[in-house]
């Protein structure tokens, strides 16, 4: 390592060379596996498959500590505001507060690798507990792909010339919700590598039994961490950008959820294999291709090949070809070996009758699998029609149409399978419980009531609520965990939630001044003014809410350094029945302001004023100062004329106008200049003339039975994690 100070910038390679620490040992703890592998399946000498293992885990736990070392230096020099840094400088700021920067330390594509490495080998170091040199082999593996794609693109690259100051956190980013999201997200994409690695070493090996039962918590855990994140996602985008929504099928939004889906169908799958061999077959192309899914949506989030189809996705980076070249390797090796030991898995049935527990989980994952190859072809389309020639993206109505009958199709087996026991079930289920069904159907009548009108979303609405009461009943008669009780009725009531909240919204736009009041949906509400951030960093417009005890709504909008609106957020009044969501479109700025067009030489009057353009010229170069183009003009009012000369101000890509006053109250302002006419464009302002009021543009939306959503998502998210709990408890380790 060395350090190389020159003035007051210093050059640190410890970042650099930790790195590479980290994939060298790596790569000696995959070989070192490898070789206790090799030795283990040729049954050679005890000692050598001894020493082969405790050599690759010494070696893993050194690339453990190279890892940590990354991660810790990243977090010191953003904590420390080190912007010679490309990556400090891009995502930090001085006046950025702590929680932020640590929120920075993942803003990017080069901290959110290293997140995912820092997570990856932490679980690394629990599976390797188990001393399966198969399993962590092929997991160091995995651990080399992200350390490469990390001394590629490295957030220790320095930048050409020194910087007082970084260009900060977008503003969106700074809030809490955002601090908390994606670490919660990479947790599950880090977990998802354990049930791969365990079932490649059970399908080389041939001990079925020990992968599955060793995989299932691990599955149940990333699942968790997997929704949790999406719904942290989605409630970060319902509360900070102000569209009205929590999901809008974006592709990268997509991205997350196709593994999601792909994860519930290969946990019903392995609780399947555990009473049935002949579901291992399927449970290990499952476990298989849900990781190959999550490189594959790593892909195409980081390679730039949604950016104009998502506002969430990464820009080209230079590092797609490599993550290409990852994802096809992953898929090749995985399908390579699931054919190769195809012949030599069990065989038999999947289940003994259709009126059986094994049936409906056998369903319930082929529910799974076809929603996430309906979400996985609609976030492919960008990238078919790239290679096509003709890029394009697929509406919301695709997805909505697709996967609600396939959505009520699931709802249908979780509340009728949920009663059904394991192996041919004579009992009759109807008779006993068609009470449940009449629970149904009062929900149908509530939903219709409520403003849904179609009829698939009806009968979905009217099986959700059965599974709530099915579940309590199957977990009372021990036919259920309390765990997955508690996840089946978190999605019964997500569903509800999400069905209500978009089919049963409504909307209007209401225009205010100042002291207006205006009543939507029964509510009266007041535009009381604005009134700014005691930091300085945005400013809120306070609307008061007559009859729902004087609340006072504040939507928040963030500046962006330049003092412009950079982000709005909505003001939410939460009530049990609905949220009253308001959010402003836009500030009108109706100000008395008149615009002339003018020739060089020419001269026009407006406001009492009569103006000629004389020239216009430039100063500055873009590498020292700001590119400033001006308009020298002669002013004339009663026979006296002064000289004007307004500008446009060239600024981090944006033209901003820096205003000339004349005879005292008078502002003109350069608001445009082109130079194949010859023409300027002048604004005229009397600023003694009396103000008019602005008006603000609002969309007032009321959204019923929203906070089910917020409700289920927290079931299922607690029950998931029960469930792999459990099964932690029952296994006597989380190995």
């Amino acid at each position: 390592m060395s350090i190389e100070i020159s003035g007051e910038r210093e050059t640190f390679m410890i970042g650099y060379a930790a790195i590479f620490m980290a994939l060298v040992t790596t790569g000696i703890a995959t070989f070192c596996y490898l070789n206790a592998h090799m030795a283990s399946s040729t049954r050679r000498s005890a000692p050598r498959l001894s020493g082969s293992r405790d050599k690759g885990l010494f070696y893993y736990r050194l690339s453990a500590l190279f890892i940590v070392i990354t991660a810790l230096y990243l977090f010191y020099i953003i904590v420390n505001d080190q912007f010679q840094f490309a990556y400090v400088f891009g995502y930090s700021s001085r006046d950025l507060s702590l929680i932020y920067k640590l929120s920075a330390f993942w803003a990017g594509q080069e901290g959110s690798f290293l997140l995912w490495a820092l997570f990856h080998v932490g679980f690394g170091l629990v599976l390797a507990r188990k001393k399966q040199p198969c399993a962590m082999a092929v997991y160091a593996g995995i651990q080399i792909m992200l350390l490469s794609i990390l001394l590629v693109k490295s957030p220790f690259m320095m930048l050409a010339e020194p910087r007082a100051d970084g260009f900060g956190l977008n503003p969106l980013l700074q809030d809490p919700w955002m601090v908390v999201h994606p670490p919660v997200l990479f947790l599950g994409y880090a977990g998802l590598a354990v049930p791969f690695a365990c079932a490649i070493d059970g399908i080389m090996t041939g001990r079925h039994k020990n992968w599955v039962s060793q995989a299932l918590p691990w599955a149940l855990f990333a699942w968790a961490a997997l929704g949790a994140g999406i719904f942290l996602g989605g409630f970060w985008a319902y509360k900070v950008l102000g569209w009205g929504g929590y999901w809008g099928w974006d592709p990268v939004e997509n991205s997350s959820l196709v593994p999601w889906l792909a994860t519930g169908a290969m946990v019903h799958l392995l609780l399947l294999a555990r009473v049935r061999l002949a579901a291992v077959k399927p449970a290990g192309f499952a476990a298989l291709f849900t990781f190959v899914l999550v490189m594959y949506g790593t892909f195409l989030t980081r390679s730039g090949m949604l950016s104009d189809f998502s506002v969430h996705s990464y820009s080209d980076e230079g590092v797609g070809g490599i993550l290409a070249s990852f994802v096809l390797l992953t898929a090749v090796s995985a399908l390579s070996i699931l054919i190769i030991r195809w012949p030599s898995l069990p065989e038999g049935e999947l289940y003994p009758a259709v009126k059986s527990r094994e049936f409906f989980l056998a369903a319930t994952a082929i529910i799974f699998t076809a929603l996430g190859i309906i979400v996985l072809v609609g976030m492919s389309t960008p990238l078919v029609g790239m290679l096509l020639g003709n890029p394009q993206n697929v509406s919301t109505a695709f997805y909505n149409t697709t996967t609600l009958p396939l959505t009520a199709a699931l709802v249908l087996l979780l509340a009728v399978g949920s009663l059904v026991g394991w192996g041919e079930d004579s009992s009759r289920l109807f008779a006993r419980y068609r009470w449940i069904a009449g629970i149904a159907v009062i929900a149908v009548g509530l939903a219709a009531a409520g403003g849904i009108r179609q009829l698939i979303a009806l009968v979905t609405v009217g099986l959700a609520a059965a599974i709530v009461v099915v579940s309590i009943v199957a977990v009372r008669n021990k036919k259920m965990s309390h765990g997955a009780g508690l996840t089946h009725i978190g999605l019964a009531i997500t569903l509800i939630g999400i069905l209500f909240s978009s089919l049963a919204s409504q909307s209007v736009y209401v225009s205010f001044q100042q002291g207006e009041s205006q009543e939507v949906f029964g509510t009266n509400f007041t535009y009381t003014g604005t009134r700014l951030d005691p930091e300085g960093q945005g400013f809120y417009q306070s609307f008061s809410l007559a009859g729902e005890a004087n609340t006072v709504l504040e939507p928040y909008t963030k500046l962006n350094k330049e003092g412009r609106p950079a982000a709005r957020e909505p003001g939410i009044y939460r009530m049990a029945a609905a949220d009253i969501y308001l959010a402003p479109a836009m500030q009108q700025e109706e100000i008395s302001s008149k615009e002339m067009t003018l020739h060089k030489e020419e001269q026009k009057q407006e406001a009492g004023l009569t103006v000629k353009f004389i020239r216009y010229g430039m100063s500055g170069n873009g590498t020292g100062g700001d590119v400033r183009v001006y308009a020298l003009l002669a002013v004339t009012k009663d026979g006296n004329t002064e000289e004007a000369r307004p500008e446009l101000l060239s600024r981090n890509g944006q033209m901003i106008p820096a205003p000339f006053k004349v005879f005292g109250q008078y502002e003109l302002r350069l608001t445009a200049v082109s130079m194949k006419d010859g023409t300027a464009t002048v604004g005229i302002k009397d600023l003694t003339a009396p103000p008019e009021q602005p008006r603000i543009d609002v969309e007032i939306s009321r959204k019923p039975l929203i906070n089910l959503v917020w409700l289920g998502t927290v079931f299922i998210t607690v029950g998931t994690i029960w469930a792999g709990v459990n099964h932690i408890e029952k296994r006597g380790k989380f190995t």
